[in-house]
């Protein structure tokens, strides 16, 4: 069966009333929490593959608070206002499985380190976009990560086993994270078309219906349950768009989804591209780049944000890259990336030119996690050290040893290292706390008040 096409619809862009022009565009943004932004990204996408959070049933907790600490204050310094961050990947870790194959929920040490991650990366106002499956589930790696690693075409195959794994890891995970200040938007999967049969070429592979279907289903719960906007990672806008040719299919528009699972909620909020070398052709190529083919020689009908790209120069310099994103209306760039080590370019190839683009454009890059609005007055609040403190410890002198926290009784709660202040963010309960730093003869040099609110529960 053919998907059908989406209708020629209008991209959603800062200038609203502009006409489109095949050519330089007005610069296109994502409405969140109040305000636009352009995404000047990167992806991480992660420090342990598939096992940043959680535990592994083998090898145990891989979480490492000091590498996200090193990393979002890099992404801050550097004018990164969100990252992409990869959770499930392959399933190895999360999340957990029985015996045939049905999810039965998150391990527990999944949700506190997910919440330290958006912590850590709020205490540098930097937003995150997690990830929270890719291709890399139907291919096979159970010989080197475990028995869970990768081989789950059948969570996409049967729709129980896809409500297996929204009943009980998904809309407990999507719900424990919903006031979170800097959580942009879930990601379903990462390049979901090398699953589906035709393009695809991994051990296992679906039919588009299905993978369609299972992405449909995962946007439904995530609107049902939280307020967080809803994208997928498409490989290519080959598989992306209604302009057919050069196009092939637009998998991931409405009329699609709402074809595979028709309920009113199975929509995306924004496209995310990816490009890569091989899309360039002057004639037939997929690039986002090339001065004519903007989003509306696409025929997009939603903000679209290139959430990969290379950071190593190839066809195209990462200035050029960067500037071509803003000028021809895409939503934003993420180059690929931080740390994953695999010749497509890495954090020093790229980081000089998303500070530039920063420093050209604050208005529309800069995030402030303290002044983010989501829902009622205690979403306002939030778990991490109060910006005064982190600019004062940021310009601490040598004097200054320990950062203390105390609730309202008085009572010693939590004492860390002035080093370790910005990483090693407390999991407390609800409620008024005080932060002081003390120096080496034990006086208190400087002192904060911030209010903690609970995340469980809260509509």
């Amino acid at each position: 069966m053919i998907l059908p096409t989406c209708l020629k619809g209008i991209v959603i862009v800062l200038a609203a009333a502009a006409a489109f022009i095949e050519g330089a565009q007005p610069p296109a943004t994502i409405h969140y929490n109040g305000k636009e932004f352009y995404i000047n990204g990167i992806n991480v996408p992660w420090n342990s593959f598939g096992s940043d959070m959680g535990t592994h049933y083998q090898w145990g907790a891989l979480y490492s608070s000091s590498f996200f600490d090193t990393f979002f204050r890099e992404c801050g310094n550097f004018g990164v206002n969100c990252v992409r961050l990869w959770i499930h990947c392959d399933g190895r870790t999360s999340p957990e499985f029985d015996d045939n194959g049905y999810v039965t929920g998150l391990d527990d040490n999944f949700l506190s380190d997910f919440d330290d991650i958006l912590e850590i990366a709020a205490t540098n106002d930097v937003m995150v976009m997690p990830c929270l499956w890719s291709f890399d589930m139907t291919k096979d790696f159970t010989s080197t990560a475990g028995k869970y690693a990768g081989m789950h075409a059948d969570l996409i195959q049967d729709s129980g086993k896809t409500r297996s794994y929204i009943n009980n890891a998904l809309i407990p995970m999507v719900s424990h994270l919903d006031g979170s200040c800097n959580l942009f938007a879930w990601e379903i999967i990462n390049e979901p078309e090398w699953s589906i049969e035709g393009p695809g070429n991994t051990a296992q592979l679906v039919s588009a219906e299905e993978m369609v279907r299972f992405c449909a289903m995962i946007a439904e719960a995530i609107h049902l349950n939280s307020r967080k906007m809803v994208t997928v990672g498409a490989a290519c806008l080959k598989w992306c768009s209604p302009r057919q040719p050069p196009a092939e299919a637009h998998y991931w528009c409405d009329s699609s989804l709402k074809a595979a699972y028709n309920k009113p909620q199975a929509v995306l909020d924004f496209y995310q591209i990816h490009y890569y070398d091989w899309m360039f052709n002057v004639d037939w190529g997929y690039d986002p780049f090339q001065q004519s083919k903007t989003p509306a020689y696409w025929k997009l009908d939603k903000p679209a944000l290139i959430g990969e790209s290379p950071a190593a120069a190839g066809k195209y310099t990462m200035k050029q890259m960067v500037d071509s994103a803003f000028a021809h209306g895409y939503a934003g760039i993420m180059p690929w990336s931080y740390n994953a080590d695999d010749g497509v370019g890495g954090w020093d190839a790229c980081k000089t030119e998303l500070k530039a683009f920063r420093d050209a454009h604050p208005s529309l890059v800069d995030f402030d996690c303290g002044a983010a609005v989501i829902g009622d007055a205690r979403r306002k609040s939030s778990r991490r050290p109060p910006r005064p403190l982190v600019d004062f410890v940021n310009n601490a002198s040598p004097e200054m040893e320990r950062v203390e926290i105390f609730d309202v009784q008085g009572n010693l709660v939590r004492s860390h290292g002035l080093s370790d202040a910005g990483s090693a963010l407390p999991r407390m309960g609800e409620g008024v706390y005080v932060w002081r730093v003390v120096d080496r003869h034990n006086r208190v040099v400087f002192s904060s008040k911030s209010i903690i609110a609970g995340r469980t529960g809260l509509k």
